[in-house]
Order: C-alpha cells, then structure tokens, then sequence
C-alpha cells in the first residue's frame, strides 16, 4: 500500500471563457495558469501536486495573487495514478460542466477560500498603505538618520553569509577542508557573497577510504540556519536534454556547446511553489555543471571601463544575446575587441573566453546578407539571431561599420568612403542571381540595420532604372519578370541586353505561336 506522502494529485483546468480543457503544467509570469493539452502523451508535463502538502495552496495563494481574471478558469483535480482512465472521462464530461455538475462535483476544486485570501490582502494593503501618509515619513527619516549615525559595512538590503555559523571543524573531518587556505586563495571571500571558489582539493570519505578529488565548493543556507558546502565536482560533458523541466533546442545546444550560455532568457518553474522565473542558463567551464541565476538577480551595466554600453546593446545582453565585436577600453586605456553575454558564474556580463583579439586584427564586415537561419529555430530565435547579426553592420556608437566588398566584388577607398557616410555607392559588372553581369546600388539602411541592395538609385526622388543597359536584364534575370521581345530566350540576358542578340535566339523568339482560340 502506497504511503499518504506519495498521493499525488493532478489539475484539470477549463478556459470558462473557450471551452479549452487542459493540464496544469505551473504558472504563467502573470498568474495564469500554464497549460498543456489534456493528452496522455503530455503526461510528462503535468504539474504533480502532493495530496497532504503545501503545494496545492501556494499555487492558489499565487494564482489568485497574481491572475487578472481568475474567475476565467475552474479547476478539477484527479489522482495522478489514475489519469490514464479517468482523464478521458473527464474531459468528456467537462464539455457540459453544468449538466454533469453533480458527477463533476468531487473533483471540482474550491477555489472561494483562496480567493477571499486575496481579497482580503489587497484590502489590508491598501489600508496600511493609507494610514501610514505622515508616520511612514517620519518613521524613513528616522531610519535615515540611524543608518547614518550606524555606518554600515555592507549596501542595504544584501548580506553576505554569516561565517559565524560555519562549523569549520566538520568540514575539515568530512571534506578535508582548510578555512586558511580558501581565505588566503581569495575564495572565501567568493563563498561567503554566494558565489563559487576556484577549483580546489577535497578529501571526502566514504566508509573508511578517503578520495582526493577536485571541485569547486559554495555554501548553501539551510532550513536550521546553518551552513552547509556544495562541493561541484568536474562531471564528463553534459548531456544537454532537459534542465529543470526546459528541454534544449537545437540551437540551446549549439550556443551552450560555442559559447558556454545558452544565449536567451528562458522560463524556469519552481516546482515546490508553482513560480514561474525567468532565468538565464550556462554551463560552468570548469566543472561542466549546467547551472541558472534569476534574470532579476543579474545587472547589465550602462559602462566597461570607459566603454559605453548602448541601449542597443543592454536589451541584447538583458535577452541573453551576445554583443559581438564589442571594443572595449579598460581604465588603464588597453583596448581590445571582444563579445559580451550575460554569464551564470559571473552573476552579469563576461568577455566570452577565446573572442578576445587586438583592433588591429579585426576584419571589417564584408558579408552582404543575413546568413541563412537554422531550420529548426522557431521564430523567438530567428529574431533574436537576426538581431545579433544586425549589431555586427554598426559601431558601438551607432555609426556604419565599413564593408571592403559587396558579393565578392572589392570596393574603392572612395566608395568605402561613401558607404560609411551613408550614401549610396554604385556597382558594375556585379553578378546577378542567373551568373551575368549587372549593375547596382548598395546603401546602408537604417530600418533595416544593414547594407542593402537596390536595383534603382534609392537617392533619386523619381525611378530611375539601375542604368538603361541593364533595366532589362534586372527585372528578368533576377527579378522574375516578362520582356515581350526575349521572353521565348531561354538564356539568361546579358548586359544591355533587351532583344534577341543573334539568329539562334532570334528563331526561339519567332517560334510560332499556339492558337488558342478567338478572345470573346
């Protein structure tokens, strides 16, 4: 017989408003519940509430914290060890919820006490929020002058681990850990602000034999109030299939595996309370540990050293994204070029190793469109590629970033020159799509963030053909177009060309014509 603390529950929610009937799978950012269709195939995604814990409650307590319109969905819970004959059932008697209220009725979820909960916490609010006025000013200026006179080592509102409740004793018995050596190494320091130390050596015993391994070591908070160590082992290469319920794209791999960031900002579900928390994802190069920090706990600065960091730039790096090519001038006036990304170990933005190089050594762009996309992105990502490849075409002060040749073709000094001054360059005997020389125009387009081709001289108010010897050729040869005179030639038009340019195609243009039949 299964012990009580294994009951585990299942919710069924239905859209009041759709129809929809669904699977709780956790919370939504605003409060929503999130879903998965009712399919016994999605049964891996299905949020498990146990029967006897707090979990059903804080998932309401939230919901209704949190929703704007709660009253939109009624729940239904099920045993989970029963939902593959019950969920049909059920989803067949949800469709008239009315007529089958009665059967409906044990399943059915009182949502009426945690509502009132909500109600009554904003009321008190609201209230505390009135009577304080004059007494919570006087009660901040107070505080002010208190911590003024106080003097605090530390910024308000953070606090580092107590090393007080550190049993350093034990961690020498069971770890072989020396309290000297981590001080004297800098990474104590690094321990006791929640971050991890360098990798070092351990000693743990099992039985009565003792390993030395290598490990990076943290300190955790526990329930008691006391410390406990995290040792991180170095593990073989992460087997990137799912993390915390989030199952990796091809290009999550791919960008992990580059990079060592997944390169976007992803939901995570905390699956004691519900809590849907936007996070980033890397994996830690010295110990291949995948591992996760709350978008809300990283900081994306405004400057590196002397180097700005633009808007542009701070909303790529707050999406995940890296900012490549990025110069950088430190305080002591070295410059070097790099790419930024917000990075898990760093708690905020890193110079990615290996993309570090001398200004000297980088090439100025010299690609003429966005690079094909990987098929399996899906359309966040294409975006967010797109956006990153758009940074490349411009400086870190908005300026155009020069080109040296345009499909393949090298530019004049002058024309480079014009190019970065935002004016439009023209080109000869450019290849078109069908391999046959044509003319052009190349000019940088603001909307578009990137180097654009026009086939008419964006810079005349009326159209003016990409020059009279080739406004045929264009329109044919890469536009799709018909020409009366040469649309039975079945080779691509040359330069200049608008009619039949010998006898052979002159015959393939005068083959006669199919009748077909009088025009009424």
């Amino acid at each position: 017989m299964a012990k009580k603390s294994d009951e585990k529950d299942v919710l069924i929610v239905r859209d009041e408003k759709t129809g929809e009937i669904s699977v709780v799978a956790g919370l939504n950012a605003d409060g929503s519940p999130k879903r998965t269709p009712a399919r016994l195939d999605n049964a891996k995604d299905f949020l498990l509430f146990d029967k006897h814990g707090d979990m059903l409650d804080n998932f309401f307590k939230n919901f209704f914290r949190q929703c704007k319109e709660p009253s939109r969905f009624g729940f239904y819970r099920i045993a989970a060890d029963q939902v593959d004959s019950l969920l049909g059932v059920m989803k067949d008697l949800l469709q008239h919820p009315y007529q089958n209220k009665d059967i409906l009725a044990p399943h059915k979820v009182d949502t009426f006490p945690y509502q009132m909960q909500a109600e009554e916490e904003k009321k008190e609010k609201k209230e505390k929020k009135e009577e304080q006025g004059e007494t919570q000013k006087q009660e901040n200026m107070e505080q002010k002058q208190e911590k003024t006179q106080e003097k605090p080592q530390t910024r308000q509102g953070y606090q580092p681990i107590d090393e007080s409740s550190i049993n350093w004793q034990e961690l020498k018995e069971k770890w072989g850990i020396d309290r000297e050596e981590l001080e004297k190494s800098g990474d104590l320091q690094k321990m006791l602000n929640y971050g991890k130390s360098d990798l070092v050596k351990v000693s743990p015993k099992f039985g009565e034999e003792t390993f030395e391994l290598d490990a990076r070591l943290s300190f955790r908070k526990n329930e008691d109030g006391s410390i406990g160590l995290v040792p991180h082992f170095i593990r073989k290469e992460q087997k990137l299939d799912e993390y915390k319920g989030h199952k990796f794209s091809e290009y999550d791999k791919r960008n992990l595996k580059a990079t060592g960031n997944m390169g976007r900002v992803i939901d995570l579900v905390d699956k004691e309370t519900g809590e849907i928390i936007p996070s980033y994802i890397s994996i830690d190069r010295k110990t291949n540990e995948i591992t996760d920090v709350p978008a809300s706990k990283v900081r994306i600065p405004e400057r590196i050293g002397k180097t700005e960091i633009t808007k542009q730039e701070q909303e790529m790096l707050r999406a995940g994204l890296p900012v490549k090519d990025k110069l950088v001038e430190r305080n002591d006036g070295r410059k070097f070029v790099t790419t930024l990304q917000v990075n898990v170990e760093q708690r905020g933005v890193e110079f990615v190793p290996g993309t570090g190089k001398s200004p000297r050594t980088v090439q100025k762009q010299d690609n003429t469109e966005l690079p094909e996309l990987e098929p399996d992105m899906n359309d966040a990502e294409k975006q967010d590629a797109k956006q990153q490849k758009r940074n490349t075409w411009t400086n870190e002060d908005g300026s155009i970033r020069g080109i040296t040749k345009w499909c393949g073709k090298p530019l004049t000094e002058q024309q480079q020159a014009d190019y970065k001054a935002g004016k439009t360059i023209r080109l000869e005997n450019v290849t078109d799509k069908q391999g046959q020389h044509a003319i052009m125009y190349v000019k940088f387009n603001p909307e578009k963030g990137r180097p654009y081709r026009y086939d008419e001289n964006p810079d005349n108010a009326q159209k003016v053909a990409p020059s009279n010897e080739s406004r045929t050729q264009v329109a044919v040869n890469s536009e799709g177009k018909t020409n009366e005179a040469t649309k039975n030639i079945k080779e691509p038009l040359q330069q200049g060309q608008s009619a039949p340019k010998d006898d052979a195609q002159k015959q393939q243009q005068e083959k006669p014509k199919k009748n077909k039949g009088m025009k009424v």
